[in-house]
């Protein structure tokens, strides 16, 4: 490797190669040149990845939803077995009013003081 290229946190021109500069000065802001351009390679990276993720997140928000009882066909009885089984639908209705229970009691238990809760929880 050549001289320029081994020291300066991989600079890439002859200029940024602080290490055989005498004058402190000029080898410091040499150092605070190569130490921003890093800091703003980096911060440009986060925010792309950040971009990124959030454009993921929202992409699989909507990507999946709970099936309804309702969007079944109202004579749908689907094959099971020979003696009959549990109605898909029951367990959809069941399954869809647990979710909204648990969603109720999260948002009374996070809008509930925790001194409130404390005391009514005995």
């Amino acid at each position: 490797m050549s001289g320029s290229q081994q020291g300066g946190e991989g600079s890439g021109s002859q200029g940024e190669d602080w290490r055989n500069i005498a004058d402190q000065t000029e080898r410091r802001k040499i150092q605070n040149r190569l130490a921003q351009r890093k800091y703003r390679e980096k911060e440009k990276r986060k925010r792309e990845d950040d971009a990124r993720i959030a454009e993921n997140q929202q992409a699989a928000g909507s990507a999946y939803a709970a099936p309804n009882a309702r969007d079944l066909a109202p004579n749908a009885n689907p094959a099971g077995l020979p003696w009959g089984s549990v109605s898909i639908k029951h367990v959809l209705e069941a399954g869809k009013a647990k979710e909204q229970r648990v969603q109720q009691a999260s948002r009374e238990g996070s809008a509930t003081p925790a001194s409130a809760r404390r005391t009514t929880q005995g």
